[in-house]
């Protein structure tokens, strides 16, 4: 699995990289002064930060496949739990459903808004780590004879992320989470379940 943009040519480690920049970069070291307090998970939910909008798009080149991209969507459909890098995704994602994934906290609850022949997208709820109203979209497309994860986010930012480096990291850790998604689509593959 090779990452399309920013990193051609690089392999990703999957969850060993997800892990290493949670680990590494999520809260790096800055003098005192010049951070802000790390929010406790005991605090209210993240709220909106005024005029800032929080948005990256990833594409990431899964495996050599001769198969339509809503032939794998359909497979992977039937296995999310199994590929997806987060606990708490169901097995397969329907409309409207109200799904709590489990990392950093306990429950990060997200909706799905929309499930298409190729995609689904979930929308992040009150108590989610990120805040509510965060829009994320996962599709899988077929680009020069390759599976290809493409995955965009976009919503309001957190107070917590419109310090740079927070903002930074939390960016390098989705890039390494869903890198993580699109290597387990690639073993997925390999036994023909995607």
């Amino acid at each position: 699995m090779y990452a399309l943009n920013g990193g051609a040519g690089k392999r990703m480690a999957g969850t060993v990289v997800a892990t290493a920049i949670g680990a590494a970069l999520l809260l790096p070291a800055v003098p005192a002064s010049a951070a802000p307090a790390a929010p406790a998970a005991s605090t209210a939910p993240a709220v909106a930060a005024k005029g800032g909008e929080y948005k990256y798009h990833y594409t990431y080149r899964v495996i050599r496949k001769t198969t339509p991209a809503e032939v794998s969507f359909k497979k992977m459909n039937k296995i999310m739990n199994g590929v997806f890098p987060i606990k708490g995704m169901p097995k397969t994602v329907k409309k409207n459903q109200k799904i709590c994934l489990k990392m950093v906290k306990d429950c990060n609850p997200v909706r799905v808004t929309a499930v298409g022949k190729t995609y689904f997208t979930l929308k992040s709820l009150p108590g989610h780590l990120e805040g509510a109203g965060k829009i994320i979209t996962f599709k899988l497309v077929k680009k020069n004879g390759y599976l290809v994860l493409d995955v965009s986010a976009h919503g309001p930012k957190a107070v917590w992320q419109k310090h740079p480096i927070t903002d930074k990291s939390n960016r390098l850790f989705a890039r390494g989470m869903w890198g993580a998604y699109a290597v387990n689509l690639a073993k997925a593959a390999e036994y023909n379940l995607v």
